[in-house]
């Protein structure tokens, strides 16, 4: 409702009666008697009409006060809210708490503590330590935070499109037809692969209350996971796993060995690739491979390795980040020692968020308490031409 139209049409109309009123007061054709009563007539009009614009304004000004109430509000942290909950909580002490049977469970970032069906694993609980498990994965891996990320609420196998192929322009003539040209496309098959672990810990871990068992079982747990994901999002073949970002790249530089590794050969591999991909672009490498680059020199004598003096922030080389994965050889006929390329253009495919679950029954005859941790999803590149490699021939 708006208050102040109110409170303006009602002084209007006041204003009105105001002059009218000075009129009849002016009117000498009218009796004392006849200005008495059309002057106390219209001063109760006078009043009434105030009355109604004090309520309008004073109604608006309420509404103001309760809107500014809702924003103040807005930015309060309320006791039972997920944010007081998150605010200064002690993970650890909520998981003991749990394991000791005192909760029935604990609500945190991605799901809802729920009750489950007590079969084989027993009574499962959602646990809250997926934070710490997801962080744990990202902190195994550069490329996992890199990369393209889409999340499916199921597993059913998605179709992607992959470029394999760009189009090709021509000068065309006046009154000439457009020459046609189709880029190269193909399709990919992601599914949804089930990877998973079971941690365990004793019922007195849990009971001591000097022990961050939640960060312990949510580092062993993550790291755990993300050896095995990110080992097949590296170099997995596509048979019952994911394609592999340096499986899927193609040879563009080769060597006769890691040792035969030159500056000349790392710039013709960046130079393997259109200069669209190389603004994301990454080196990655073994890190058996990082001490025969670190000693790579340029024309002049200088190091082209160039360490980071940003804690957090990647070493450079050819002024490129350089990242290393422990899955990528560094030997063998056709191996791919190193790797450059964008990988933004590589989608991993999650189906839902990470699970982690928690059974009182699974280790009961050890008096242990377990937890699974399972994520489900794959990988694939969907632009072949965005990554390069650069091989050995021994």
């Amino acid at each position: 409702m708006d208050f102040a139209a109110l409170a303006n049409a009602a002084l209007e109309e006041r204003m009105k009666l105001v002059t009218q009123l000075r009129s009849v007061e002016a009117d000498s054709t009218l009796s004392d008697a006849e200005k008495r009563e059309r002057v106390e007539r219209m001063d109760a009009d006078l009043h009434r009409l105030e009355a109604e614009a004090r309520d309008a304004v004073e109604r608006g000004e309420r509404e103001r006060e309760v809107r500014t109430l809702a924003e103040r509000a807005g930015g309060l942290v309320l006791p039972g809210t997920p944010e007081a909950r998150d605010a200064g909580r002690d993970e650890a002490a909520e998981l003991r708490a749990l394991g000791r049977g005192e909760v029935a469970g604990v609500d945190f970032d991605l799901r809802t503590a729920t009750s489950g069906s007590a079969a084989n694993a027993g009574n499962t609980y959602a646990t809250t330590f997926v934070a710490q498990v997801i962080e744990a994965m990202r902190i195994r891996s550069d490329f996992f935070s890199k990369a393209r990320t889409l999340t499916t609420g199921s597993g059913e196998t998605i179709e992607y499109p992959v470029k394999n192929g760009r189009p090709t322009a021509a000068q065309v003539a006046e009154n000439t037809a457009y020459g046609k040209s189709d880029g190269s496309w193909g399709k990919t098959n992601i599914g949804a692969y089930k990877y998973g672990v079971i941690v365990e810990a004793t019922q007195e871990i849990v009971d001591d209350s000097q022990l961050d068992i939640l960060g312990i079982l949510a580092e062993d747990a993550g790291e755990a996971v993300a050896d095995k994901v990110m080992a097949d999002l590296m170099v997995g073949n596509g048979t019952g796993k994911p394609w592999g970002w340096v499986t899927r790249s193609t040879g563009a530089v080769n060597a006769a060995n890691l040792a035969g590794v030159t500056t000349d050969n790392l710039i013709d591999l960046q130079h393997s690739i259109l200069r669209p991909y190389r603004k994301n672009a990454v080196f990655m490498t073994s890190d058996t491979a990082v001490a025969n680059l670190r000693k790579l020199k340029d024309s002049t004598g200088n190091y082209i390795w160039q360490p980071s003096l940003t804690a957090g922030a990647p070493d450079t080389i050819l002024g490129t980040a350089i990242m290393t994965d422990p899955n990528i050889v560094t030997s063998g006929a056709g191996a791919k020692v190193l790797v450059y390329g964008d990988p933004s253009k590589y989608l991993i495919r999650q189906a839902k968020n990470l699970r982690v679950v928690r059974s009182d029954e699974y280790g009961y005859d050890r008096d242990v308490v377990a937890f699974k941790v399972t994520w489900r999803g794959s990988g694939d590149l969907f632009d072949l031409a965005s990554v390069k490699a650069l091989t050995v021939t021994a």
